[in-house]
């Protein structure tokens, strides 16, 4: 994906790449950070910083519509009981900004 980007302007390096991924991805920040360093060897991107947002995990019910963030994968409407939940957030993994030079 930044690969991509990248292709569509005149970049000289990346300084910096923002990044947000969803708790209910299990992306691990040490882990992006060890891929993005291999991934960024002998690129424009070898060198930037890498920065990443981690977006909590929220639920909505559906049946009373109370939007709450989700602890321990238990998908339970604290307000109602319901299980009758829809992820709103937290299954991100997308690139949010990157700043170029």
């Amino acid at each position: 994906m930044i690969d991509h980007t990248l292709s569509q302007h005149d970049v000289k390096r990346v300084l910096k790449v923002k990044i947000k991924v969803g708790e209910l991805t299990n992306a691990e920040p040490d882990a992006l950070a060890m891929a993005f360093e291999a991934y960024s060897k002998d690129t424009l991107c070898e060198g930037a910083e890498l920065i990443v947002e981690r977006v909590p995990l929220l639920g909505c019910c559906r049946d009373c519509h109370y939007e709450f963030n989700v602890k321990l994968m238990y998908f339970l409407c604290p307000n109602c009981k319901s299980t009758n939940i829809e992820v709103v957030q937290g299954e991100e993994l997308l690139l949010e900004s990157l700043e170029v030079e």
